[in-house]
């Protein structure tokens, strides 16, 4: 079950920096997303064979503790307030890293992405990155 109190500061946070004036989606830390979610709607809902929420966490922890990164966040797309089950909804993760998008195609395999590319988009609060490092996207249709 979401719990609902956690459900309630993320999407307070979200709204918070989604006031900037812009219409740029928001960068959520990975240990943010994942606490309290149980929504597996929330991630990769439209993949045929969902690997579930805790191997979509074990994947982007491990890639963030890998020496060439400098954190990993989840773009968020959609906050529905409609129902308290409801988790804010992702379909792109963005990895600061001084690697290739193509070092994480093998990591991310069982996670099933669409694209994995180099990221184009800005956001409204984007991670301050070492020198040399860039944000790699992760995109699930």
């Amino acid at each position: 079950m979401v719990d609902k109190a956690k459900r309630v500061r993320l999407i307070a946070a979200i709204k918070a920096l989604s006031k900037l004036p812009s219409t740029q989606r928001v960068l959520i830390p990975i240990s943010q997303f994942f606490d309290g979610n149980d929504d597996q709607g929330s991630i990769g809902c439209n993949l045929n064979k969902h690997p579930g929420l805790r191997a979509f966490h074990k994947l982007l922890g491990r890639i963030q503790l890998m020496e060439e990164v400098a954190g990993v966040y989840l773009a968020i797309t959609e906050v529905d307030e409609t129902y308290d089950t409801i988790w804010p909804f992702t379909d792109t993760a963005l990895i600061a890293t001084r690697l290739a998008p193509s070092a994480f195609e093998s990591i991310l395999g069982p996670l099933a992405p669409d694209s994995i590319s180099r990221a184009e988009e800005s956001f409204a609060n984007p991670p301050s990155m070492p020198e040399g490092y860039h944000l790699v996207s992760v995109w699930w249709d």
